[in-house]
């Protein structure tokens, strides 16, 4: 039996899926098996894996319908015969220690439930939006808190339920949200991630946050209807002061204008319309 099932869930990924496998191949650590989960797929997302299938025993398809990022990592954690499962995303690659790094505390700590990454940085800052939305994702190394389970057990994955689709954009911290339970942050773990490239990928990203956002003032029944007004409203003088709250945490003031403002600008609305689609639609999917 292998150690590791790593669960990837894809939805038109033919980019990026390909460097993902690849990289993974590559990793120090090979006692595992690499289960995709297609989540209905119109490109040529499939037909890359199968590729892939041809040369490497380890790799598995599953495809399914476009259901979202959750319920394909539950579908790919049901059929998986690992003891830890890893989740990972599609256009996501790594140093080759990762996988050790990542589960080495759990070999040797029977207790331990899970761990996360201590260090997620973009991977295509060559790209001028890219360099908008930042180069470091996630940077726990000096820090405490980190909601996102990357790997688990799958005994107390399936006892905690799996990951709830409700959260959406955030369903990978669903243990967090739901148990308040936190990994354990596993140090070396640098993880490389793609940001959104076109002010499209910028809008859709964001539109999925907004829709993911937990806005409990939205559960009252008159005021909820008014939120996403408010916002519009609120946007000349919302968007100059997340522009200049976000080159300070980027440290990059060149981008301040245009590029910057566009961005942000993009982000703002985006968001605006996930809230707006999840209070009068219920819809939150990418």
């Amino acid at each position: 039996m292998v150690q590791v099932s790593i669960i990837i869930p894809g939805y038109n990924e033919e980019k990026d899926i390909g460097k993902c496998i690849s990289s993974l191949q590559m990793q120090s650590f090979f006692d595992f098996e690499m289960i995709i989960v297609d989540d209905g797929s119109i490109d040529k997302t499939v037909e890359i894996v199968k590729s892939f299938q041809k040369k490497d025993k380890r790799i598995k398809l599953i495809k399914g319908n476009h259901k979202g990022p959750g319920f394909s990592r539950n579908l790919g954690a049901n059929k998986s015969k690992g003891k830890i499962l890893v989740f990972i995303d599609s256009d996501m690659t790594f140093d080759k220690d990762y996988l050790k790094n990542l589960i080495v505390s759990m070999q040797k700590d029977k207790n331990l439930i899970g761990t996360t990454h201590d260090y997620e940085i973009a991977n295509n800052l060559d790209n001028l939006w890219s360099r908008c939305w930042g180069k470091n994702r996630i940077d726990l190394r000096n820090k405490e808190l980190g909601g996102i389970f990357r790997a688990i057990r799958k005994d107390k994955f399936l006892e905690l339920g799996g990951f709830d689709s409700k959260y959406g954009y955030a369903d990978d911290q669903t243990f967090w949200l739901k148990y308040k339970v936190l990994p354990y942050i596993a140090k070396n773990t640098t993880c490389y991630h793609k940001n959104p490239e076109t002010l499209g990928e910028v809008y859709k990203q964001s539109r999925w946050i907004g829709a993911s956002i937990n806005l409990k003032i939205t559960n009252l029944p008159i005021i909820k209807y008014f939120i996403p007004f408010i916002a519009v409203i609120a946007s000349p003088v919302a968007i100059p002061i997340l522009l200049i709250k976000k080159c300070y945490k980027n440290k990059n003031f060149k981008l301040f204008f245009p590029w910057m403002f566009i961005f942000m600008s993009v982000r703002y609305f985006g968001t605006i319309a996930g809230i707006f689609r999840k209070i009068y639609f219920n819809k939150n999917m990418r």
